[in-house]
């Protein structure tokens, strides 16, 4: 007798279970069967219950650090701005108190340029020294003059590295003065002179302030600007948004003091700044700074670099 036959000999089919008892037995499977359900669809709710208030809280946390990094960025800027501000306006006040220089009968006033900017070709940028010299004459009716070494390029003029040229009231270059302006035309007031400069845009530069900031410090790095006009401009700058201030800046000749500046975002973060005496209110300097990668300069390096030095001499050439 092999195993199988053994094990069906062992089972008595002779006792059947009641009618009772496989009711009984039914209702007891039914309900372990629903208390089953009933417990994993619980199981299932108490996951999905213990899961959700992570996700939120994770949610949550995304947002609280992206608002606090805004939050953080937005004071950051605003207290940048502050600063610069309150630079631009002690120094127009320091500007106020101070004794220009003033050119005697048949002198100069000189504006001396030192300038180190790039030029720029098919193959890429390389630095260029350039000289300009700007000699304001005492006498209002004599003409101005323009030493220019161009370096490495050529003079607009005459088509020479090096060029003078003389002109009435600085009109070196057509019928606009040498700056744009007429000195005694800035209003006094720095709110004035604020909205003096910002009722001429016309449309140019990538933004409108970009474009007060730039025909401001164009003014001023004349070298050339009256106490009382340039006091003025530094207080209207210290209006313009976005505007920083950087200390212990060196000009090209190692000349330090503070740059004045601001990024503009639509030149990819391009930085033009003035670097001012705060004792003076004269600029003493310019540069420029990267805001990206581009014609082989990288992030926040330096484009170009001036300096730019007033003083009286006793002849032009």
């Amino acid at each position: 007798m092999d195993e199988l036959t053994l094990l069906r000999n062992t089972r008595d089919d002779s006792r059947e279970p009641s009618p009772t008892a496989l009711t009984a037995g039914r209702a007891a499977l039914l309900g372990r069967i629903a208390d089953g359900d009933a417990t994993h669809a619980g199981a299932q709710r108490h996951k999905k219950r213990r899961w959700m208030p992570r996700l939120t809280w994770a949610a949550a946390g995304v947002a609280a650090a992206m608002t606090g990094v805004l939050v953080a960025g937005n004071i950051t800027l605003n207290a940048q701005f502050a600063y610069a501000s309150d630079v631009l306006r002690s120094a127009a006040t320091q500007t106020i108190q101070y004794a220009d220089l003033v050119a005697g009968s048949d002198q100069y006033l000189r504006s001396h340029t030192h300038a180190r900017w790039g030029v720029c070709d098919d193959t890429g940028c390389e630095p260029n020294d350039q000289i300009l010299d700007v000699y304001m004459p005492a006498d209002p009716d004599a003409e101005w003059v323009l030493y220019r070494d161009w370096g490495n390029m050529r003079g607009v003029l005459t088509g020479e590295s090096i060029e003078t040229t003389r002109a009435v009231d600085g009109q070196f270059y057509g019928p606009d003065l040498w700056v744009n302006v007429v000195f005694t035309d800035i209003p006094l007031d720095g709110a004035a002179a604020y909205e003096w400069i910002s009722a001429q845009y016309n449309g140019g530069s990538a933004s409108r302030n970009e474009d007060n900031f730039v025909r401001i410090t164009d003014i001023l790095r004349s070298g050339l600007v009256p106490a009382p006009q340039r006091a003025a401009l530094l207080n209207a700058l210290s209006r313009i948004p976005g505007v920083t201030a950087t200390d212990n800046v060196a000009n090209l000749d190692g000349v330090t003091g503070i740059a004045i500046g601001r990024n503009e975002m639509l030149r990819a973060g391009e930085r033009q700044e003035i670097i001012i005496d705060p004792d003076t209110g004269l600029v003493i300097g310019e540069r420029a700074m990267s805001g990206a990668t581009l014609f082989g300069w990288g992030v926040n390096e330096e484009m170009s670099l001036t300096a730019i030095e007033t003083t009286v001499v006793d002849t032009a050439p």
